[in-house]
């Protein structure tokens, strides 16, 4: 089986439900509330205004409106499965496994966007207007929207082969695992840094109840990433990172610059202090901890997000203006250990006040790296580029991409130099 596709063992022939009967899943680790409910509570699951509290926090993570739009124009082509598990208790209810942002753009659609657009076709027609054309450009979009919502009353979906809550927590890291986490389609490092958490967590309390409090032990973590085809170092840190983040985000929030929040991309910054060694022991974080200590929390909130960070980068006042100032920390701590100089020291965990800002540092920490030959300069690149992990050029793409480009705009400019002055 080619990894990028769904096990088919797991899923049930394509079939016909009606659209009414589908349902977000709450338990989604990209959209769930503070507490999900499980699968096991059918009233919990169905519940209206969870559902709608669902819609928001899809609406909130995805591009949902250029998917409307997307479906508006060329109408409803269901190119990507709808997964959906039918619940054991309430048989013809489904909840959607995957495809909870097409579901809720075609919630939008056939609802709220049809009726407003009704609405207005009949106000035109009751107050014509000399501009004929505006009328039939809105009897049109009424005209799509209107076949689109009889291309959906019933939906084509594949149902999970589960016939028991039990089955279903079985197949899905496979299903998810091969669709997000190997090979990731759609989710962000938090969202699958969650998701890989959540099966952690449900594994320890089937083994030591609801009491005890949550812990890495070895055996869980390897079965978690045999679940989802990872590694064990790198399935331990990603349900490190989740959590941590996961705890800071809880503390810390109410504590950000006025309208300021956290978002998905700063879990980005314990990503890095988990996979760099300097900032790791200077955080005192170990490979047990699911979170950082309390004081480390607080020289992370007062270096990284303390001060306002909208606006442009250079005007980030922070210690750290980005998440990558971590791995640049870390370089700074190498280069010092074989050049005997003292950058990274100049943040110092123990005096935080006394912190210098990393962008300054930086500033010195080129200069001192420029005094060294062109040789030894690019030979140190292309030691540390050919020292990249593939998966982590696979998970951090969205931060890296932008970095390499750079990186070899200026490559081929001293290419270019070169050429320039041999010819």
């Amino acid at each position: 089986m080619n990894s990028h596709q769904t096990p088919m063992s797991d899923l049930q022939d394509a079939k016909l439900v009606p659209f009414d009967k589908i349902h977000l899943d709450p338990n989604n680790p990209r959209i769930a509330p503070e507490n999900p409910p499980g699968y096991l509570d059918d009233n919990a699951l169905f519940a209206e205004d969870l559902q709608q509290t669902l819609e928001e926090r899809v609406r909130a993570v995805y591009d949902v409106a250029n998917l409307e739009d997307s479906i508006l124009a060329h109408g409803w082509v269901p190119i990507d499965s709808i997964i959906v598990w039918e619940h054991s208790h309430r048989p013809g209810h489904y909840i959607v496994v995957e495809g909870n942002t097409r579901t809720v753009a075609l919630r939008a659609l056939r609802g709220g966007r049809l009726e407003r657009e009704r609405k207005k076709l009949e106000k035109l027609k009751k107050t014509p207007s000399r501009f004929e054309e505006e009328l039939r450009v809105q009897q049109d979009l009424v005209d799509r929207l209107e076949t689109i919502t009889s291309q959906t009353d019933q939906l084509r979906v594949f149902p999970v082969a589960a016939k028991s809550v039990d089955e279903l927590q079985t197949i899905l890291p496979r299903l998810l695992g091969v669709r997000h986490i190997s090979h990731a389609r759609e989710w962000k490092p938090y969202a699958t840094n969650l998701y890989i958490l959540s099966l952690y967590e449900r594994l320890f309390r089937s083994r030591h109840g609801d009491k005890v409090t949550l812990r890495l032990e070895d055996d869980l973590v390897n079965e978690v990433a045999s679940m989802v085809s990872l590694g064990g170092t790198r399935a331990r840190r990603n349900i490190q990172a989740a959590s941590a983040f996961t705890h800071f985000k809880r503390d810390y929030e109410d504590r950000l610059p006025e309208g300021e929040t956290l978002s998905d991309e700063d879990h980005y910054f314990f990503e890095l202090i988990l996979q760099n060694a300097y900032p790791k022991e200077q955080f005192n974080v170990n490979k047990d901890s699911l979170r950082l200590p309390k004081e480390s929390e607080e020289v992370l909130f007062q270096w990284a997000f303390s001060k306002p960070r909208s606006g442009k980068e250079e005007d980030n006042e922070n210690i750290f203006y980005k998440a990558e100032s971590v791995r640049l920390w870390n370089q700074m701590a190498t280069y010092d250990g074989k050049s005997g100089t003292n950058f990274a020291k100049q943040l110092d965990v123990n005096s935080p006040d006394e912190a210098r800002p990393i962008g300054v540092i930086e500033a010195e920490f080129l200069q001192h790296k420029t005094q060294r030959t062109p040789i030894d300069a690019l030979t140190s690149l292309l030691k540390a580029l050919q020292d990249l992990k593939v998966d982590t050029l696979v998970s951090q793409q969205e931060h890296l991409t932008p970095i390499l480009d750079r990186i070899a705009h200026q490559i081929s400019r001293y290419q270019k130099m070169m050429k320039a002055v041999a010819d």
